[in-house]
């Protein structure tokens, strides 16, 4: 995985005491407490200078006295004692932590995971130690001798920090389970397949994590002694999902009892990383890749995660291979999870000490030794959905890869499907080999998953080695702070479809041309002075997209489309409900009206949305469009848009007269909720052509006096196919500059032209397409003189509305596929990569 690399030098220094409790006493204050039971008293004590760590006796940890667990208490001193049964022979063997030393009474196991305890002290149930004393009497003392040393890190920072996971860069066990040798006395590093090279300190809390002091905070790991040849890796991670890795040069040498103190770490993770999940904290249960036993939550656990070894399995006995760890949670919607339920194995408040809190879906998830699992491993009935918590820190749209290892259980017969729920797909590989996502030849992508609107990557389960890591690589468009990922098995039910997932991480890889060489114009109605420079002005883009759909609200604002244009249903009787789910969603996503798209007619229904008609016809027409600008009051839009002709009928009396009078009549009204009318400009009929459109709107303003005047929406598409089959040779920018300064509104798009048809085909700018679709004003290079025109001559300084349907050109691998897609996140993309760069060009020539 790629990661923020530091090297640093280690110094071993003499043996430290950590913050915490006394070496061999309570804590002030604390009541004498007598150990039950037995009949010989041993007193618990460390030998001076011996140790580096500090005991915190406090917590009533336990003991095994010559295989008899017994609870430590504390004498009227305050020296922690346990009671024992008179052994036969007078001999007293003391492991400490009980919960450490394995049933078989021959090995210790350290925990994969620790957890601090306040204070800083190093919790010593993750610690064990070792003591023997042989004594007639009914007293005696036991000088207890550390089994482990301690790595100390020295960590500074402006970040909550969630986990800190140290590993033998060697690959030599740091955790699991360990022979002990009496005779020595120590535990015996070895290689054995159940053990792991890493070792992870659980800082997540309640979900908070640990902020470091300015000066910095000692983060303290319990290693089995022994000398680290190849040095160590720290990696750190905070509870933003942000991680960053230090090399630690070898060799270094850490001693039963010492302290191995590094040298102070800043952590500062890259700019370029918006995301990382190593799901560190995730580390109990066994390792189905290498079908090896682990160490596990008990399942059916309710408890959070405590900061002692409680809540595993008593005396951390090993699970078996293919034996998870508790399933975390079954619901489809995560930050809903009740509190406690008959299908949560593990209740919320542990997943937030795992740092879980805040992914968007875990539908059927389970923990299992640092990664994460989608699917139901007990009875595979249902299917497992991991969506990642949104890109915060991504802020305006970006390219961005992400990368992730994924294993199949063995016999899964469901393919897995990987996508951004907001991006375009640009590209992928596994295992450094590349996929084909064109959409007119890649089998093993899907738009059917999730719907035309987002492109998935398929991971074939006949292409992956089962039971084997692979690694992904798929790079995306568009990546912006709402935008997240989306892992699932595209089987639902009645097969095996049960995947892990670890190591995710989401990278910038590049930001769009010009980013940061542009002045943003905010929105405004208000036309700019004549003459200003406009060679490096950039105005917002903006979407038409459905009132009544939650992505026109949430989604768009991440991609700087802070200014929406809704349409408005023609179903009038659905108005009263869409117009106050708009308002609620406007306040909630703080973004803002631009102009609301009011319904147009059919060439079948009846003439009563057509403001060129004559007589009861325009009657009718301005009588729903009005109906229609009162109701959108709420919005607070600045413009309310109209099309200047219904239907292709045009020998019916429809003329530029009844245009000019109906737009007069609706200024009225819409200068009660203080917008424009913007009349948009057909294909056909009254109003296609330029200089006739500019004229009804001239004579329109000149019929009354407006408080806000009528102007042009102008649709390049609609143009284009006027120009081609009406006025051959002339352009959309010839059309645009006799609409000149009366341009209120945009609807951008392309089309192919006439060729012997209407080709409305509101296609996406530069559109090279399938079957024939292509953008004749791309081909014809006029996009960039088009926006130049715009800023310089028409001085227009609103959003730059984009109108695009999303088109479909045949059926790809069994299914019917679309290269010409509708969604914010393509529009983006469109304008930073293509329209935007294309202005850019021309002005710097000009």
């Amino acid at each position: 995985m790629l990661a923020i690399r530091h090297t640093v030098c280690v110094l071993l220094v003499l043996p430290l005491l950590l913050g915490g409790c006394g070496g061999d006493g309570a804590d002030d204050g604390d009541e004498p407490r007598p150990p039950a039971g037995g009949g010989v008293i041993l007193r618990l004590k460390v030998a001076a200078g011996e140790s580096g760590m500090r005991w915190d006796w406090s917590g009533e940890p336990r003991a095994l006295v010559n295989g008899v667990a017994r609870t430590v208490g504390f004498d009227a001193d305050g020296v922690p004692v346990v009671g024992a049964d008179v052994s036969a022979d007078g001999l007293y063997t003391v492991h400490f932590p009980a919960d450490a030393y394995s049933r078989a009474k021959r090995a210790f196991v350290l925990p994969p995971a620790q957890f601090p305890v306040s204070g800083g002290s190093l919790q010593a149930a993750a610690c064990p130690m070792y003591g023997t004393v042989r004594t007639t009497g009914d007293a005696a003392d036991v000088t207890l001798s550390p089994l482990c040393g301690v790595v100390r890190i020295p960590l500074a920072g402006d970040a909550h920090i969630a986990s800190v996971r140290v590993e033998d860069r060697s690959g030599g066990a740091v955790s699991g389970l360990f022979p002990f040798d009496p005779a020595t006395p120590e535990i015996v590093r070895n290689g054995n397949s159940g053990n792991l090279p890493w070792v992870v300190l659980d800082c997540a809390g309640t979900g908070g994590g640990v902020r470091p002091a300015a000066s910095g905070t000692e983060f303290c790991v319990a290693v089995p002694a022994g000398y680290y040849a190849s040095g160590l890796s720290v990696r750190v991670t905070d509870c933003a999902h942000r991680s960053a890795t230090w090399e630690i040069p070898g060799p270094c040498a850490v001693a039963a009892g010492g302290v191995k103190t590094l040298v102070p770490l800043n952590y500062a993770p890259g700019e370029d990383l918006l995301f990382a999940e190593h799901f560190d904290n995730c580390v109990w249960g066994c390792d189905y890749a290498a079908e090896t036993g682990g160490y596990g939550v008990g399942a059916g656990s309710s408890v959070p995660s405590p900061a002692t070894s409680a809540g595993t399995e008593a005396a951390y006995v090993a699970k078996g291979a293919g034996t998870p760890g508790s399933a975390l949670f079954e619901t489809s919607d995560y930050n809903s999870a009740p509190a406690a339920s008959a299908t949560l194995a593990v209740r919320r408040d542990y997943l937030r000490n795992r740092g879980l809190y805040d992914w968007q879906r875990l539908f059927y998830a389970a923990e299992y030794r640092g990664c994460l699992c989608g699917g139901d491993v007990g009875g595979y009935g249902n299917r497992g959905i991991l969506v990642t918590p949104r890109m915060a820190a991504a802020g305006e749209p970006c390219c961005a890869e992400l990368s992730f290892r994924i294993c199949l259980e063995r016999g899964m017969e469901s393919d897995v499907a990987c996508m951004a729920e907001s991006g375009v797909l640009l590209g992928c590989e596994v295992d450094g080999m590349p996929v084909d996502v064109d959409v007119a030849t890649g089998t093993d992508i899907s738009q059917s998953v999730q719907g035309v609107t987002r492109t998935a990557v398929l991971l074939r389960a006949a292409k992956l080695t089962s039971g084997v890591w692979h690694q992904v690589r798929m790079s995306f468009g568009a990546v912006a702070a709402g935008s997240a990922f989306r892992f699932m098995p595209t089987v639902i039910r009645d097969v095996k479809n049960c995947f892990w997932i670890d190591d995710v991480e989401v990278r910038r890889t590049g930001r769009y041309a010009h980013a940061g060489d542009c002045v943003t114009v905010e929105p405004t109605t208000e036309r700019a002075a004549a003459g200003e420079d406009v060679s490096r002005l950039r105005l917002r883009p903006s979407a038409v997209l459905s009132m009544a759909n939650e992505t026109t609200y949430t989604v768009t604002p991440g991609y700087g489309m802070t200014w929406i244009c809704p349409s408005l249903s023609s179903d009038e009787s659905v108005w009263t409900r869409d117009i106050a789910f708009a308002e609620k969603q406007l306040a909630a996503n703080g973004c803002k009206v631009w102009c609301i798209h009011l319904p147009y007619g059919s060439t079948t229904a009846a003439r009563n949305r057509d403001l060129c008609a004559a007589g009861a016809d325009r009657a009718a027409s301005v009588a729903f469009f009005t109906r229609a600008i009162r109701a959108v009051a709420p919005l607070k839009p600045k413009n309310v848009l109209v099309h200047c002709n219904q239907t292709l009928a045009f020998g019916d009396g429809s003329s530029a007269a009844s245009l000019a009078l109906s737009l007069h009549e609706l200024q009225t009204v819409a200068d009660e909720i203080g917008a424009h009318v913007c009349v948009e400009n057909m294909s056909y009929g009254v109003g296609a052509d330029a200089a006739v459109l500019a004229a009804a709107v001239d004579e329109a303003n000149a019929l009354g006096s407006h408080r806000h005047e009528v102007r042009i929406a102008f649709d390049t598409g609609h143009a284009n196919l006027y120009l081609t089959r009406e006025q051959p040779g002339k352009t959309v920018v010839d059309w645009l500059r006799t609409a000149g300064a009366r341009i209120g509104q945009l609807h951008i798009h392309g089309n192919r032209g006439w060729n012997g048809r209407i080709n409305d085909d509101h296609l996406m700018p530069g559109y090279a397409g399938r079957l024939g679709y292509a953008d004749a004003i791309g081909r014809a290079g006029l996009w960039g003189e088009f926006y130049h025109t715009l800023l310089a001559e028409c001085r227009y300084r609103g959003p730059f509305t984009y109108e695009i349907s999303t088109r479909t050109f045949g059926t790809v691998a069994g299914e019917e596929r679309s290269d010409n897609v509708s969604a914010p996140w393509t529009i983006a993309h469109n304008y930073d990569t293509y329209l935007y760069p294309a202005f850019r060009e021309y002005a710097n020539r000009k």
